[in-house]
């Protein structure tokens, strides 16, 4: 198993898109989760379209990356953080990059930067 993957919640009934993390990224993806602020925001109800990125652990950590909300979860320990920078997601924007076709990655940076 890779050391992180991360995945982009963005269809329906369609095999998102996702790629691995080197183990230096899955490092830095961590590190920047912990450093957020502990937050008491919940995830939003977003509906259809972009819901955020996924990331997941070789540890079984998993965190939701939408918006300004990031919530990480590891067993039975979930935390909400808040994300007021947006750092985590456009971070997560920036790898998506050299990852999904250049159609794709247009799409998803326009609803990542959409209000």
């Amino acid at each position: 198993m890779s050391p992180g993957r991360v995945s982009v919640d963005m269809f329906s009934g369609r095999e998102p898109p996702a790629w691995a993390l080197t183990a230096d990224e899955a490092q830095a993806a961590r590190e920047l989760v912990t450093s957020l602020p502990v937050g008491t925001q919940r995830m939003p109800d977003v509906g259809l379209g972009y819901r955020g990125f996924d990331v997941a652990w070789a540890d079984g950590a998993h965190a939701k990356v939408y918006r300004d909300v990031v919530v990480l979860s590891q067993g039975e320990r979930t935390v909400l953080y808040q994300d007021a920078g947006r750092k985590m997601e456009q971070w997560l924007l920036s790898g998506a990059r050299s990852h999904l076709a250049p159609e794709l990655f247009v799409a998803l940076e326009s609803q990542v930067q959409s209000p």
